[in-house]
């Protein structure tokens, strides 16, 4: 029996099956959809200006105490808006005046089923520097390797190029 896909993971990387990474349960799903929500800016996605979190403005503010609760409020926002489905139960941020990001993990169950709980973490820097090498993230390859790139060519475009080949190639194979 084939596996049962239920959406795409993000970030977008290539998957076991030679297309994206796809999650299979709903958990991991909602996960993915967490992350995204929490780190998509408002006004980045075309058609749905209002879909994301102001999570952003929040982090060019001062590093004070309130920064902490600011980035809690603009979380609980987005999620009661956009998951309205889930709960947040717990809630924590630290911040790193090192990398001026933030870490969140949030506790959340599912309203229709409370027994049902995860916990995602989500950095403000995922998409920056990596403060530990100074070198800037990159989505890796589902064995967990950097991808490499030939030169002059980022690490993102390098895997979309890589993904629309293998799709040509499988649309190919499937029409003759």
């Amino acid at each position: 029996m084939a596996q049962k896909f239920i959406g795409v993971i993000l970030p977008i990387r290539l998957g076991q099956t030679g297309m994206f990474d796809q999650s299979t349960t709903v958990i991991e799903q909602v996960r993915s959809n967490f992350k995204n929500l929490i780190l998509t800016k408002k006004g980045e996605r075309v058609g749905q200006p209002e879909l994301g979190c102001d999570l952003w403005k929040v982090l060019f503010e001062p590093m004070n105490d309130n920064i902490l609760e600011n980035a809690k409020q603009k979380v609980e926002e987005a999620v009661t808006r956009w998951l309205p489905f889930l709960e947040l139960r717990d809630f924590q941020i630290t911040k790193s005046d090192v990398s001026n990001s933030l870490n969140i993990t949030c506790l959340y169950r599912f309203k229709k089923n409370p027994n049902l709980v995860d916990q995602v973490t989500v950095s403000t820097n995922m998409l920056g520097i990596n403060p530990s090498t100074g070198r800037p993230n990159v989505p890796l390859n589902p064995n967990g390797t950097e991808p490499t790139t030939p030169s002059g060519i980022s690490s993102y475009a390098a895997q979309v190029a890589d993904m629309r080949r293998i799709r040509r190639a499988e649309m190919t194979r499937a029409s003759d």
